[in-house]
Formats: C-alpha cells, sequence, structure tokens
C-alpha cells in the first residue's frame, strides 16, 4: 500500500488550514487508498522554510506520496526557489500528486505502471507550470494590493487592514455558550489562533 502524507496549507493565521481537508480524504478514499498523516499550517506559500512541510519532508521514505489540493498550496515561491525545494521533495523520493492535475494521478494507482521518460517529463513540467502560474498568481494579487491602497491613500480612503467584525462577533457568542474551539473551527471555517485570538481580547 502506498504511504500518503498529506499537506494543507493557508496563508494567515485568519484562515483555516484544514478546509480541504474533506475534499482530500474523499481524493484518496476513490483511489482506494488510506492516508498515512496529515501535515497542516498557517505560513505564506512563499516561505522556502515552513515548519510542517519540513517535519514531512524529513519524516518521509523513498516511494511515500506528498498530495495536495493545488500547487499553490506547495508553492508560491520564485522558480529557482521552487527548483530547489522540487528537487529536496525528490531526493527524499517523494512523489507529488495534485488533486486539480490529473496527470499526477498516477502515482495512486494500485499497481503502478512504469512511467516513460517522456511521462516523468511531461508530469514534471505541469508540475513547474502549476508552480509558477502560483508565483504569477500571487505577484498579481501583490501587485493590485499595492495599487488599491495607493489609489485609497491619495483619496483619503485608506484606514488599513480591517479585522471581520462579524466573523468575530459569531466567535464571541460560540465561545460564551461554551462551545469548544473545535466546534467553532467547524461551523464558521476559522482557525484556532482566530479563535484564540478573540477569547484574549474578551470584547
Amino acid at each position: 500500500m502506498t504511504f500518503i502524507r498529506c499537506y494543507l496549507r493557508a496563508s494567515t493565521q485568519e484562515q483555516s488550514a484544514d478546509r480541504a481537508k474533506e475534499e482530500v480524504v474523499s481524493f484518496i478514499d476513490s483511489h482506494n487508498q488510506k492516508i498515512a498523516g496529515f501535515y497542516i499550517e498557517n505560513e505564506s506559500g512563499t516561505k522556502a522554510e515552513r515548519p510542517e512541510l519540513e517535519r514531512l519532508i524529513n519524516d518521509s521514505q523513498q516511494s511515500d506520496v506528498l498530495v495536495i489540493e493545488k500547487m499553490d498550496r506547495l508553492t508560491r515561491l520564485p522558480y529557482q526557489q521552487w527548483q530547489t525545494l522540487k528537487s529536496r521533495i525528490q531526493d527524499k523520493g517523494l512523489t507529488i500528486v495534485v488533486i486539480d492535475q490529473p496527470m499526477t494521478h498516477q502515482a495512486l494507482a494500485t499497481n503502478q505502471p512504469e512511467l516513460s521518460a517522456i511521462q516523468q517529463a511531461l508530469t514534471s513540467f505541469m508540475l513547474d507550470l502549476g508552480a509558477a502560474m502560483a508565483r504569477d498568481d500571487y505577484e498579481t494579487r501583490q501587485k493590485r494590493q499595492k495599487q488599491g491602497i495607493s489609489k485609497a491613500k491619495a483619496e483619503g480612503k485608506y484606514k488599513g487592514k480591517q479585522i471581520n467584525a462579524e466573523l468575530h462577533k459569531n466567535i464571541k457568542r460560540m465561545l460564551n455558550a461554551g462551545l469548544s474551539y473545535t466546534d467553532i473551527q467547524s461551523a464558521l471555517s476559522c482557525s484556532r489562533a482566530t479563535i484564540a485570538k478573540v477569547k484574549k481580547l474578551n470584547y
């Protein structure tokens, strides 16, 4: 049986890193496989060093499989940094499977076919393409955000990052009702860090 390690990531503490967990489990079940472990964290994909990703790589053995929802969950790194990360993953014998890239799904086949050199090269190319698109999307968002802030400042409308008041209000209500962090996470799709922040603010 294939040893499968699933990596789930969200960029900020305000987001729920395990929001895609159900989809990943369903995907693995559809291939009649079992998940050996989840590695979940709230870190930017633009950071080369991430604690849970490091732990996953260090835990891995030859022929293990790394499953991700989309390439941007694994990387938003510049090209050379992505190549370094990819080399580390490959050197550990890990095969990358991306849910929205069917070409990578062969690693989950019960009887894994021997991939030709052309197939291997094409799969590697598709991973590189996905990584490049993820980085481009990040840079485009950053550019638009800066443009928007500059325009807002020029018009005297910029107020800085705003908290999600409605989310915070609902978290506070659920905390006051005695619900657990897990229950609140499940109901509101927020991170434990956000819940802890609201509890600490005590408003």
